[in-house]
C-alpha cells in the first residue's frame, strides 16, 4: 500500500533525528497546494535538511545545518516553520510556484514584513516576496498574476468587491479597478459543467451592467498560452484607459516575443 506523502515524512523525521522536512514537502506538511502541478504526492521525494546525505530512495537530502528557531514539529513531522519555509519556497522554487506558495502562506498569517527583512540583502528573493499577494484563491490565480505583473503590466489589485443591485456583492479574482477591468481564473473544479458556464456567464453579464470588463482565462491558458494571454490583457487594459510609458510599452512587447519562442515552458524572469 502506498504511503501518502506526510506518511514518509513522519516516518523520516522520526528515523533520522537530525532530518528537518523542507521546501516543497514542509509546504505540503502545512497544508498548502506546493507540489509540481499534476504530480501525484505518491511521486515526491521527502525532501529534508541534514547534516549528512540521507540513503533513503524516497528523500532528496539538502546538506545543512538549520538554527533550532526554523524547526518545529506539525503533524507529526519535524518541519520547518512556516516563516522558514515561506522562504525556502521563495528561494528555491521556480517563480510562479515560488510565488504561489508564498500568497498561500500569507493567507495563513504568515509577515511579509517579516519574510522581508529576514531577505535583506538577498534582492532576488526580495523581488520575489514582493510579489506575493494573500488575495488569490488557488495557485493559478497566482500565476497569473505574476506573468501579468512580470509582464510590464501595472499591479492588479485581489479580490476586488464589486456591488451588485439587491444588496449582493461580487469578488473578481484581480483586475484593475481604475479601468473597471477584470481577470478571472476558470478551473476546472467549479467552471467546467453546464451549471457552472451558465451562472458564469450570468454573472459577468450583470458586472457588464455595472460597467465592469472581465475576461476569463482557462487552465490551458496558464502559463502555456503566456504571451497570448499577455497581448489580450494589455489590448484590453489599453482599450479601457491605461496609457503606458514608452518604457514599459517596449517591455511588454520583448515579454510577448520571449514567451513566443518559448511555447509551453515554465514562467521565466526577464
Amino acid at each position: 500500500m502506498t504511503s501518502t506523502l506526510l506518511e514518509r515524512a513522519r516516518r523520516v523525521t522520526r528515523a533520522v533525528p537530525p532530518a528537518v522536512a523542507c521546501r516543497r514537502t514542509a509546504a505540503h506538511v502545512w497544508g498548502l497546494r506546493a507540489l509540481p502541478c499534476d504530480t501525484p504526492e505518491d511521486d515526491w521525494p521527502v525532501e529534508v535538511v541534514a547534516p549528512a546525505c540521507l540513503a533513503r530512495p524516497d528523500c532528496v537530502t539538502h546538506l545543512g545545518h538549520l538554527p533550532d528557531r526554523d524547526v518545529t514539529h506539525h503533524r507529526g513531522v519535524r518541519v520547518t516553520t512556516p516563516g522558514r519555509t515561506a522562504l525556502d519556497c521563495a528561494r528555491w522554487l521556480p517563480k510562479l510556484d515560488a510565488v504561489a506558495a508564498l500568497d498561500q502562506f500569507l493567507r495563513r498569517g504568515v509577515d511579509l514584513d517579516e519574510l522581508l527583512r529576514q531577505a535583506t540583502g538577498l534582492g532576488h528573493l526580495r523581488d520575489t516576496l514582493r510579489l506575493a499577494d494573500p488575495g488569490a484563491a488557488s495557485p493559478r490565480e497566482s500565476w497569473l498574476r505574476v506573468i501579468l505583473v512580470d509582464g510590464g503590466l501595472p499591479r492588479p489589485a485581489t479580490q476586488i468587491r464589486v456591488s451588485l443591485t439587491g444588496g449582493r456583492v461580487a469578488y473578481l479574482d484581480l483586475g484593475w479597478e481604475r479601468y473597471r477591468l477584470a481577470v478571472e481564473y476558470d478551473g476546472r473544479a467549479h467552471h467546467t459543467s453546464a451549471t457552472d458556464r451558465g451562472r458564469d456567464e450570468f454573472r459577468r453579464q450583470e458586472l457588464r451592467c455595472h460597467g465592469w470588463r472581465v475576461i476569463a482565462v482557462g487552465r490551458d491558458v496558464v502559463p502555456a498560452h503566456a504571451s497570448r494571454l499577455l497581448e489580450t490583457v494589455a489590448n484590453a487594459l489599453i482599450e479601457c484607459g491605461w496609457r503606458p510609458t514608452s518604457q514599459e510599452t517596449v517591455r511588454i512587447l520583448r515579454r510577448i516575443r520571449a514567451t513566443r519562442r518559448r511555447p509551453g515552458s515554465s514562467w521565466l524572469p526577464s
